[in-house]
């Protein structure tokens, strides 16, 4: 069996689709000890261990977690995808943008079997060429072969029009990508949350874990109400005068916050903000509010069981939305055990 090592786990999107696919996935690394509880309780038996990358001593945590040398590894790294977004003005000072050249240090250190890798777009273009040709040096360096290239999540059977930058790598042949498992057929906001009992704002359900909504402050709630459902826009809002002032001066502004999801199409991209109908397309498509905890959960394919912990909504809407889907984990998780089957054919 792969035994795998989660750097960067989050919450444990990633871990959970490995897991799922087969490989056993001994533990997530993450500096975050806020998300322990998150990550343990969904997880067994993958410990969390909390520590900055830089800190790792690669060796000590492999015999720590009973690696050893002779068993196929896998180490997987969605490093964070601030440092190569769009949104971010702060590129060239963002000192996040090492954290992959330090996954790569301790790849060079103790290198696996088999590598996975996920960003934002920004890793292969401009925002993060240099950095990834950097690391693609190294990978190449240890004889690793390389499938990488832009993946949409609602290609792959999940409802969220999410692209990201995967890589697969492994030192026993070349591996291979996941093949696209839906082709206009996708997944909808529908087919994820319909099922899940109305809710107004600011209101919790004990019918599912963690279905509750963010309250809306009164000049928020009055923009929502007045935005037609399944798929409307503050730019179908008849009365401008209760729009944010700055929307009113700049109408074109961001212009998806406030908006509604559409129930027939996927989910726009969940972000850390995504239970925050001021932050994007994240307001329920019939009803008052933005979407719950639970509904955004279904839009990453976490299970229903997958119980997410934290000291305010804010703080298990970012675990949410910074995390793998599920669903696009498992498929890369099967790749990795393909590849693997190949080499042992050989």
């Amino acid at each position: 069996m792969i035994k795998a090592i989660d750097f960067f786990c989050g919450a444990g999107g990633l871990t959970r689709g490995l897991l799922d696919a087969g490989i056993s996935v001994v533990a997530g690394i993450d500096n975050d000890e806020r998300i322990r509880k998150t990550y343990e309780s969904n997880n067994r038996p993958s410990r969390f261990i909390a520590a900055d990358i830089k800190d790792v001593d690669i060796d000590a945590c492999r015999e720590e977690l009973g690696i050893e040398a002779k068993e196929p590894t896998l180490y997987a790294a969605c490093t964070p995808c601030q440092p190569f977004s769009t949104l971010n003005t702060m590129h060239a000072i963002d000192g996040r943008k090492s954290l992959l050249l330090d996954f790569a240090a301790i790849v060079e250190k103790s290198p696996p079997d088999y590598i996975i890798v996920e960003n934002v777009p920004g890793l292969g273009n401009a925002f993060g060429k240099e950095i990834y040709h950097q690391f693609e040096r190294i990978l190449k360096k240890h004889d690793f072969q390389i499938d990488a290239d832009m993946l949409d999540a609602k290609d792959f059977g999940v409802p969220q029009t999410r692209k990201r930058f995967i890589l697969v790598a492994s030192r026993h042949g070349r591996p291979r990508l996941p093949i696209q498992t839906t082709k206009k057929q996708y997944r909808t906001v529908e087919d994820s949350i319909r099922r899940f009992p109305a809710l107004a704002h600011g209101e919790r359900s004990d019918s599912y874990k963690n279905h509750v909504a963010r309250k809306l402050p009164p000049h928020h709630l009055r923009i929502v109400e007045a935005v037609p459902a399944n798929g409307g826009s503050r730019r179908d809002v008849a009365d401008t005068s209760i729009l944010l002032k700055c929307h009113q001066k700049n109408p074109s502004a961001h212009k998806d916050v406030f908006g509604r999801m559409s129930w027939n199409l996927p989910a726009p991209t969940l972000t850390c903000r995504c239970t925050d109908v001021y932050c994007g397309r994240f307001t329920h498509p019939e009803q008052n509010r933005g979407i719950s905890l639970r509904e955004a959960a279904a839009l990453q394919t976490f299970d229903d069981q997958y119980e997410f912990f934290g000291d305010s909504i804010l703080e298990q809407a970012r675990q949410i939305g910074n995390a793998v889907p599920v669903r696009l984990a498992e498929l890369l998780g099967n790749s990795i055990l393909e590849a693997h089957a190949r080499e042992s054919r050989s």
